[in-house]
């Protein structure tokens, strides 16, 4: 197998966090309103949705990282991006648990949206696995 082709990683993540950033606001839409509500007066800023837009993209490219660093040990293709994926949503989930932990959400705000998050972040695994390829060994 070839080794991590960085440039595929770092495009495919914005791919993928692009994905992720549009999925996570139909979740947020359709399953989130107790978790906007929570966080609403820190978000009044424009530039706190551009900050979390780009951590979105940051994300996507952790995400095809983890795909990229599964493939020689699981093999390319959509179940090890399932994994990513999943791997992906574990570590996003650990982090926003912190936010209940300190009281900012309500635990009922924060599992409303734990379990829509899983299909959409496997989803932006998966369409940024789909461009993903490694680099090419050169031989002499």
């Amino acid at each position: 197998m070839g080794k991590i082709n960085w440039a595929r990683v770092f495009l495919c993540g914005l791919v993928t966090g692009f994905v992720w950033s549009l999925l996570s606001a139909v979740a947020l839409y359709f399953f989130g309103q107790a978790f906007l509500q929570a966080v609403q007066p820190g978000m009044q800023g424009g530039g706190v949705k551009l900050f979390l837009f780009f951590t979105n993209l940051a994300g996507g490219i952790f995400g095809i990282w983890l795909y990229a660093v599964l493939r020689p040990h699981s093999g390319p293709g959509p179940k090890t991006a399932v994994w990513a994926g999943i791997a992906w949503w574990f570590i996003v989930s650990l982090q926003s648990s912190k936010w209940v932990a300190l009281g900012f959400v309500p635990i009922p705000a924060a599992m409303g949206l734990l379990l829509p998050t899983l299909p959409a972040i496997i989803l932006a695994t998966l369409a940024g696995a789909w461009f993903y390829r490694e680099a090419v060994e050169k031989t002499n």
